[in-house]
Parts: C-alpha cells; structure tokens; sequence
C-alpha cells in the first residue's frame, strides 16, 4: 500500500509537472465530506510553497440524507480549525424534483461553484474525481454506446465558463485515498446512496469494475490510460477534420456534395465536431447515425433532425447547416414534418412521446409502451401528420385504418386533425402516436427500440 507521505509526494510532482497551480491563484474546492474531497482537500494544503495556493471551501447541503446537516458542521469545524474560507449552500428540500435528481443535484452543485469562484474571484475550480471514477465514466460510455470522441472520459482539464475547471486526482485510485485518509486521522462520511445497486454508477463501482480488478488487478488503471489516449487521438483527429472542414465551409452552411465525397468515416467526424463546436457533449452514435442517414438520403433533399437545446442540423438541396430556432417549431404539434431524434421528448396532442434504444425508460406511469424492431435502412424515421387511410399492422398480419381507429377510440374530430403518424424511410407505418401502434415480430437481425407515450 502507499505511504501517506509518498502518496503527498506523487501529488505534488504530479501538480508541479502540470504547472497547474501557483500562489497568486485562488482555487475553489468542492467538498463534499466524503473521502475523495477530504483527502483533496489535505493533499491541496499540504503542497509546497511554489504551489500552494489560496483555498475556499464550497460546501452543498443537498438535504438528501439524514446526516447531511452533521456533515455540512463537520465540515465547517475543520475549515476553522485550519483557517479556510468556507462557503456553504443549501438545496432545499421543496426544490428537489420527483424524477432527475442525481442530475438536478448536480446542476445545483455547479451553478454554486461558479457562483463561489465569482464572489471570490477565483481563478480555478478543483474536484475529487478520481481513477476509479475516471474507469467508470469510461465504462458507463462504452456501454450505452458513445461516440469514440467522448470515450476520452472525464477531462483533467476544461474550460467552466470562462474558468479552469481542474481534476487532480484522475491518477490516483480511490483506495489510495482512502488509505491515505486512514493514515492521516482524517475523518470522512460515507455516503450510503454509493451501495444503492439501483443506479448504474454503482453497479459498475461494485460489481463490474471488481471483476476487472479480479482478471487484472491494474485494470482500472489501463481503462484510465486508454481514456487519455482517446484524448490524444481525438486532439490529433480534431486538427486534421477542421483542416477539411474549411474547405466545406461557406459562412456555416455546409456544402453537402463535398461533404458527400469523402468516406463515411470521415463524414462522422466532420459532423461530430460541427455539432460538438455548437452544442457540446450532447451527442452519442445514434444521433450521428440519423444525420448521417438524411445527409446521405439522395431521395430527400430536404429534412432536419433536432438536437439539443432547440438546435436543428437542417438539410437543403445542396447545403446543410446548424441552426437554433424556437421551440414551438420543434415541439411536434400540429400539421409538422421532421426528422425524429432517438430518446428525445416530444409533445404530442395530450401526452408526450419519445422513441428510444434505451431499455431503462420504463416508468409505471407510461401511458403505453410498444417494441418496435427496426434496421439502420429503416432510418430516419418521420413524422407526418395522420391522414385517415394510414394503416397500422396488426397481430394477425392485417391493417386497420387511422380512420378506424378513431372511431374505435372515439376521438373527437380536433384531436383527430393534430393526430400524427409515425413512419420509416420506406413510409412504413410505426405508429399514430398516442393511439395505436404497429404490431411488431421480435427479429433478431434487428435492433431493438421503445415508443414511450407519457
């Protein structure tokens, strides 16, 4: 095991070779009680004095556990007995939301930090993520499936909003602080939710990540390796699209017979960086499989798919370009036509729907839920709005009409009008969403996807 004072050793090299810190710096650190930002927290007032920087504490009390205000004074009790400045904030109980709390939390934590780092005038903001983290982060990608661009993981370094946000530890293992905690008296809370095998995180951390460990106990620390070659490889990759991308480029509108010219492999690349540069982090395989569909679709020269943050990659004639535009063109109501984007929510007429490749987005309060089967030529899937011939399939292999159905269901004739239909390339009908679906065969040359209406 490593020695407390060669563990403060290694993170001192480490800090001095990346010249991360100096003594004209104010850093802010996010400490959570934890054993992962208490034995930051130390190993940061223990550098030597070329990099010993000045240190203000930021504490959240999510109020999500019963210890959460003994932490929260533990917390403060250690900041005075060493003389740090402590800010301290509190998410109260009535803002936290019935569903996303693990990601509203988070939100919560970071507009806090940067409100620290401003009232402080900060300079760098430091958290506890560690390699264990770093692994998981890593897995968790590669598993739900992930550009390779974002398999790099989690950044040592990235820009917070016009700060540095900093990760020293991404080269420590977490029982190396742990130890290191043990050896040096410093006491830490344990966050009961880490055992909750109900979030994916933590089936990782205790079940995949020990099997790792298990079949080679330096696991963990090739998964972090790989996740800094993936960055290199995407800095080199990066350099290299832009240099086409300027070629293709006219004032941000693409031109799409270029573009069209070059291998699909480069394709991606050229479309994950455009996209990336515009909304970024929002994207995985599937996203970039349905532009690469429409883009390559020689039979449709026009069309969009929705990206995050009311951002659409829109495709016309000879060109294709990103543009942010109002929601309500993109909610899905009315007499719309688009391109549909996988596990993004739309609204519907009464309800919202979604179509989704993801298996854990069932929810007991999903109004209707039904498999579909489809393959990549199947792709991009429309909506178009429901004319009174469209035709579902049936269990027996026969067709009922859209018509039929509303009587059956006895629709009112201004529901009927925003009613809409889901259909593949070929005009195949999926759905009229909200109403009834088409009865699908399991087929194993196919993947499998879910229509939620909520």
């Amino acid at each position: 095991m490593v020695k407390p004072e060669k563990l403060q050793q290694r993170f001192n090299l480490y800090v001095k070779n990346k010249n991360w810190f100096t003594p004209k710096q104010t850093v802010v650190i996010g400490v959570s009680a934890g054993v992962d930002s208490m034995s930051l927290l130390n190993l940061m007032m223990n550098l030597p004095a070329e990099n010993k920087t000045q240190i203000v504490v930021a504490h959240v009390n999510h109020q999500l556990r019963e210890v959460s205000d003994e932490e929260e004074q533990y917390v403060k009790t250690f900041c005075d007995n060493h003389g740090l400045t402590l800010k301290v904030a509190h998410w109260d109980i009535e803002n936290h939301p019935q569903n996303g709390v693990e990601e509203s939390a988070r939100k919560f934590r970071y507009d806090f930090f940067l409100e620290v780092l401003k009232k402080y005038h900060g300079d760098i903001l430091i958290t506890a993520h560690h390699e264990n983290d770093q692994s998981e982060t890593v897995l968790m990608r590669l598993i739900r499936g992930t550009f390779i661009n974002h398999l790099s993981g989690i950044k040592s370094v990235r820009d917070f909003h016009g700060y540095q946000l900093v990760r020293p530890l991404l080269h420590f293992k977490k029982q190396e602080l742990k130890q290191y905690a043990l050896d040096n008296a410093i006491i830490w809370y344990e966050d009961e939710t880490n055992q909750d095998l109900a979030i994916t995180r933590n089936r990782m951390r205790h079940q995949l990540i020990p099997l790792i460990e298990k079949e080679n106990p330096q696991g963990v620390a090739h998964i972090a390796d790989f996740a800094d070659q993936v960055e290199l490889m995407q800095k080199q990759n990066e350099y290299l699209i832009k240099q086409i991308i300027k070629q293709i480029d006219d004032e941000k509108r693409y031109d799409l017979n270029q573009f069209l010219s070059y291998p699909e492999y480069i394709q991606q690349g050229i479309i994950d960086l455009i996209l990336n540069e515009t909304v970024p982090n929002q994207f995985n395989l599937s996203l970039i499989k349905q532009i690469m569909q429409l883009l390559n679709n020689r039979t449709k020269p026009q069309g969009q798919v929705q990206l995050a943050h009311n951002f659409v990659i829109k495709k016309q004639y000879n060109y294709f370009f990103v543009e942010k535009i109002v929601k309500k063109q993109i909610s899905g109501l009315k007499n719309e036509c688009f391109v549909v984007t996988l596990n993004q929510w739309y609204s519907g007429n009464h309800f919202k729907w979604m179509l989704t490749d993801k298996s854990d987005y069932h929810d007991e309060l999903n109004k209707r839920e039904a498999t579909i089967y489809l393959s990549d030529e199947q792709f991009p899937i429309t909506v178009q709005p429901t004319k009174n011939d469209d035709k579902v399939t049936l269990k027996d292999g026969g067709h009922q009409m859209a018509k039929r159905v509303f009587i059956n269901g006895k629709v009112p004739i201004k529901d009927r009008k925003q009613s809409q239909t889901l259909v593949d390339s070929s005009g195949k009908i999926l759905a009229i969403l909200g109403y009834r679906e088409s009865v699908f065969s399991a087929d194993v040359q196919k993947q499998k996807y879910v229509l939620i209406i909520k």
